[in-house]
């Protein structure tokens, strides 16, 4: 369970500030996913699936979804974000 709270908690660690160009993108527009926070929350979803692979979905599912739940529950945009990205 802590490696997992461990986890999110890179996966949470972006920028808050939303930049206001990212609201509207231009015509054509192809997201760049070189940005640091993307590469928290990917790094994050890899070592999810990791441990799933490592320790099993028995051992693992019921304590990953605890973990969503708080997620989710949280009224920051970044955790939420976490939350699903664990799942995809």
């Amino acid at each position: 369970m802590e490696l997992i709270q461990i986890i999110f908690k890179l996966m949470i660690d972006i920028d808050a500030d939303i930049e206001e160009e990212w609201f509207r993108p231009k015509e054509g527009f192809k997201e760049n996913n070189d940005e640091d926070g993307e590469d928290n929350v990917n790094f994050g979803k890899s070592c999810i699936d990791k441990v799933i692979s490592a320790v099993g979905d028995e051992i693992c599912l019921p304590k990953l979804s605890q973990c969503v739940n708080e997620l989710v529950a949280n009224d920051d945009w970044r955790y939420k974000n976490a939350a699903l990205m664990a799942f995809s």
